[in-house]
């Protein structure tokens, strides 16, 4: 009777990534994220050191250069350079913000030629080989 409880302890211990690895991926931004704006999926590549984060933002066809920061689960971007803003020709568009949720997706938002949009992003999975 006590075999297949300890055996499904076992199952599930070895299943469930490493704690450190759940608390990283809350902790820092770094990866490939599938952003979801308005209905269009939108790439977007983060590396984050310390605090500072740089990326790229494939929209449409345009690499987006942007800079901003990562702390106590809040990130905060915005285009390294003024023809990088998020609105196209806008250099007064705001910054593009986020919260990290507890299962590790990000949840903000961003200016648009539309104004204020919210945005919800999940890290990139690789597909399972078969």
């Amino acid at each position: 009777m006590w075999f297949p409880l300890a055996l499904a302890v076992v199952l599930s211990v070895q299943s469930s990534p490493p704690r450190e690895t759940q608390s990283k991926s809350l902790t820092d931004v770094t990866g490939v994220w599938v952003m979801l704006v308005a209905g269009h999926q939108i790439g977007l590549e983060l590396e984050q050191k310390g605090t500072k984060v740089e990326g790229i933002m494939h929209a449409m066809g345009q690499r987006i250069l942007l800079v901003g920061e990562y702390a106590d689960r809040k990130l905060t971007l915005k285009g390294e350079r003024p023809e990088d803003q998020l609105v196209h020709g806008d250099t007064e568009a705001g910054p593009m913000t986020a919260t990290m949720l507890d299962d590790g997706t990000l949840e903000g938002e961003l200016s648009t030629n539309k104004g204020q949009t919210k945005w919800t992003g999940e890290r990139f999975k690789k597909p399972q080989a078969r």
